[in-house]
């Protein structure tokens, strides 16, 4: 299974983003990319910011910040 994290644009035209830097075209692109561009095919374990491969946050690669994060995650989720 082929598994890659995106981040769509920058601060796109939304409701919470009064100044946009990016357009929703560019995030649709970005997005459309990672599906279908038969260069990206078998990618797998990537991050890509818009249309450029990236790092993450160094904090993503923290193990310890990754299991506290599920670990609330869960608990506010729990059916109560």
């Amino acid at each position: 299974m082929t598994v890659n994290a995106l981040h769509p644009a920058t601060f796109m035209p939304t409701k919470i983003v009064a100044t946009p830097t990016s357009t929703t075209a560019e995030g649709v692109e970005a997005t459309a990319r990672l599906v279908v561009d038969p260069a990206l095919a078998g990618l797998s374990g990537r991050y890509f910011d818009g249309l450029r491969e990236t790092r993450a946050h160094e904090q993503a690669y923290d193990a310890a910040a990754r299991a506290r994060l599920r670990a609330v995650s869960e608990e506010l989720t729990a059916a109560g």
